[in-house]
């Protein structure tokens, strides 16, 4: 082939072609798989994030396998003898085994971490005694972000025990003290406004009053509010909830017991 007067070699074509279909084969594989997995479609969250790992890892493998399979035509094209090399390869392969033995450790983790649904990306989950929301996960490691910011980057091979916080939300309990003087009637109706104030809040699928007491301690009463939140909102829910109880409490000149202490002169 010439362009302007200059000719082209056979094997320049075949590679740009062979780059070119291994680029489209990736574009419509990628949205192959992103029609099939369909992360969109899910309402529930867990799912739906589960859903989002398996598209992420699904992607860097056809990625992978597409890249591999067009060097090995690229070779070819130049003569190269890829039969000689793959079998190379393959002999060289139990080697490679022997001495990246954490790397095959890992990607079997990897693997077992899918297909147990342990967990995704974005769950919040607490590994090796370590609590964070796994913002990256593939065959080598999983990386997770604490609320505090901190990141840890854990090989999937020392993942040995996992605890999932986002299969279900959790339950934040509240203690409420009040002063002895107050009638139970008042607290009861007090904190009963607390509530319904604080159920307008979307942060809460629900929250409610505990019956009754919880505790008579040496210098107030003990009610309890119960809430279940996300995991990560734990601490803004609390002060949410302790902020109202503030409000509240000084709108119905209640006050918050406190200990005291009484000093006694010697005569």
């Amino acid at each position: 082939m010439e362009i302007f007067d200059k000719k082209i070699p056979s094997e320049v074509i075949q590679s740009l072609i062979i780059i070119l279909a291994a680029f489209v084969l990736y574009i419509i594989i990628k949205s192959i798989i992103k029609r099939i997995v369909n992360v969109k479609s899910e309402k529930n969250k867990h799912e739906k994030n589960r859903r989002k790992t398996v598209l992420v890892l699904l992607k860097n493998v056809s990625k992978y396998v597409i890249i591999t399979i067009a060097c090995i035509s690229l070779l070819a094209i130049w003569h190269v003898n890829t039969t000689a090399l793959i079998t190379s390869i393959g002999a060289l392969s139990v080697v490679i085994g022997l001495v990246f033995q954490d790397l095959l450790k890992d990607i079997l983790v990897g693997i077992s971490i899918i297909m147990e649904d342990t967990f995704s990306l974005g769950d919040y989950v607490e590994i090796n005694g370590f609590k964070g929301e796994v913002v990256n996960f593939n065959f080598k490691s999983t990386r997770l972000k604490s609320l505090t910011n901190e990141v840890r980057i854990i090989s999937n091979r020392n993942i040995t025990e996992v605890t999932n916080y986002s299969l279900n939300k959790i339950m934040l309990l509240i203690n409420v003290n009040a002063p002895y003087e107050e009638k139970y009637e008042t607290i009861e109706s007090v904190l009963k406004e607390i509530v319904k104030n604080l159920s307008k809040d979307e942060m809460f699928d629900e929250i409610v009053l505990a019956p009754g007491i919880e505790e008579l301690s040496s210098s107030s009463v003990v009610y309890r509010i119960s809430a279940i939140i996300s995991i990560k909102d734990k601490f803004t829910a609390k002060r949410k909830i302790l902020k109202e109880i503030k409000i509240t409490f000084d709108k119905n000149n209640i006050n918050i017991p406190y200990t005291q202490i009484e000093v006694h002169n010697a005569k």
